[in-house]
């Protein structure tokens, strides 16, 4: 190891006055997101819980109210464990991490705690009534995209009234899904952005009415300042969170690339991008004016909806989502070019003394394009779900895709389990029957700026991950392993593969 790139990484934690920790909830632990959910299924927490970072705020307030006589067994466990890592984040804590592995994770995904193979991490946070601030530095020996040191995890944040203003490297996890989302996932290293969101999901009241729906927004730019096409684009974002009623949650979500190297970048070329002139053949420039690049940007629109209740006793959540790319040419009232879909359930079983959360998610990235720029949807190639004509390297940042972790011309089908033990154990397991790049194409076969960053040819994966930490004192163990088997298109062998894992946390 490099000493000299591992002291600088050190450098920061000097200058760090510890106070108490941090305002939310980040995309670290799937144990934490799935006690929270439960307690918001079962009306127990109020605000929107599928927006992340999620703000300690709303879920401290809830805690504070619920009615502990009256709690289940699963509802007791689950309030236990959150309200301990909410104990945990308002105290001063410096944490150093290692994680050791066969190889880097192919697919990360919410609570995953590598992407390189092999890393040291340290991290130092503070927080005031105005301010809070985290500095996480790490080295990496092997990256895949060069950078050994480096500051993801990182921000600075003001509070204004009800308004988190921040900059930083941030992972986001925007969706109800648990396995992958079509929108924003932690899959790809989070990119430089200024962020503004809601502080609290104060609520919005009916008027003659008791009714009050909580709702929060956020909205950032970020550049994504590697390796591209079309350096230093910008990609905006926008989120809309809200609980119309206690078992109903709606997500409403933007994302937009723009400006960059050679590209308008005025406040009136932002102003089409919001208004959504960037419609190939829509609402937007003609057919001709996109294939030359006269769009004002690449846009991606939809909603996800999760509904949850209990049948004969059996908890039972359902959840959707619709994500779309820019360009229509369908007619109508449509505003959305390729919808994709996710459909997931979750519900709760009992085995082995413990409570599972049980889930079955299917997703498809595979679209046939009708913009007439990128296809007329006559061909059963796709090769335009998160890519786009002008920006070609698309919705992909440091090799990977911003958005589901199979990227584009995917179905995907997993079951997974998720269980908060006994004697501070946990577990999780996925099974996972992925078909890659359906159409046996890549839209630039050897360019790694251009194209499927999963695989260029067909890919049909068998994977089976599991989980285990346990949680010691000031210490955290995670111990895990990916062992899958894949068949390929093209006469190529088929191939096994075993990626095992170890991560050490300590606290300070």
């Amino acid at each position: 190891m490099n000493i000299k790139k591992l002291s600088l990484a050190i450098i920061p934690l000097g200058f760090c006055s510890l106070l108490s920790a941090e305002p939310w909830v980040d995309t670290s632990n799937i144990f934490l997101r799935s006690n929270i959910q439960l307690l918001a299924d079962t009306g127990l927490i109020k605000t929107p819980v599928t927006t992340f970072p999620l703000m300690w705020h709303d879920i401290a307030r809830d805690l504070k109210t619920i009615p502990l006589a009256n709690l289940t067994a699963k509802q007791k466990n689950a309030y236990s464990y959150v309200n301990h890592q909410y104990r945990l984040a308002k105290k001063s804590r410096r944490t150093l991490k290692a994680n050791m592995a066969a190889d880097d994770k192919r697919f990360t995904g919410y609570g995953d705690s590598f992407r390189d193979g092999n890393s040291v991490t340290f991290s130092s946070s503070f927080m005031t009534d105005s301010l809070a601030a985290n500095i996480t530095t790490s080295y990496t020996n092997s990256p895949d995209d060069g950078d050994e040191v480096r500051f993801d995890g990182s921000y600075v944040a003001a509070f204004v009234g009800n308004w988190v203003f921040s900059a930083g490297k941030q992972d986001r996890w925007w969706g109800p899904a648990w396995d992958t989302s079509l929108s924003l996932t932690n899959n790809a290293r989070p990119m430089p952005a200024l962020a503004i969101s809601r502080k609290s999901a104060i609520g919005l009241d009916i008027p003659f009415t008791d009714h009050s729906i909580p709702w929060t927004v956020t909205s950032f730019m970020g550049m994504m300042d590697d390796d591209r096409v079309i350096n230093d684009a910008l990609l905006w974002g926008f989120r809309l969170n809200f609980k119309p009623a206690a078992n109903w949650e709606v997500g409403i979500t933007r994302l937009a690339q723009w400006a960059g190297d050679g590209r308008p970048d005025d406040l009136n070329t932002f102003w089409r991008v919001l208004k959504g002139e960037d419609n190939c053949g829509g609402n937007g420039p003609t057919i001709e004016e996109c294939r030359n690049g006269e769009e004002p940007g690449n846009q991606l629109a939809g909603y996800d909806i999760r509904w949850s209740s209990t049948i004969l006793q059996q908890p039972l959540s359902v959840y959707f989502t619709m994500f779309a790319e820019g360009g229509d040419r369908k007619g109508g009232l449509s505003v959305f070019g390729e919808e994709r879909y996710q459909l997931g359930l979750d519900t709760y079983l009992n085995f082995f003394d413990n409570d599972w959360r049980v889930y079955l998610e299917a997703t498809d990235t595979y679209a046939l394009c009708r913009d007439g720029v990128n296809g007329d949807g006559t061909s059963t190639i796709g090769d335009c779900y998160y890519e786009h004509s002008t920006y070609k390297t698309g919705m992909h940042y440091k090799g990977r895709s911003i958005g589901s972790n199979y990227d584009n011309d995917a179905s995907t089908y997993v079951l997974g389990m998720i269980a908060q033990g006994s004697n501070e154990t946990n577990y999780e397991f996925k099974f996972r029957w992925l078909q890659l790049n359906k159409d046996n194409s890549d839209r630039a076969p050897g360019n790694s700026q251009i194209g499927n960053t999963v695989t260029e040819i067909a890919e049909n994966v068998l994977m089976l991950s599991s989980k285990v930490q346990h949680n010691y004192r000031n210490w955290r163990f995670t111990l895990g392993a990916d062992i899958s088997q894949s068949e390929f298109d093209n006469d190529i062998s088929n191939e096994t593969d075993v990626n095992a894992y170890f991560n050490v946390e300590y606290n300070l």
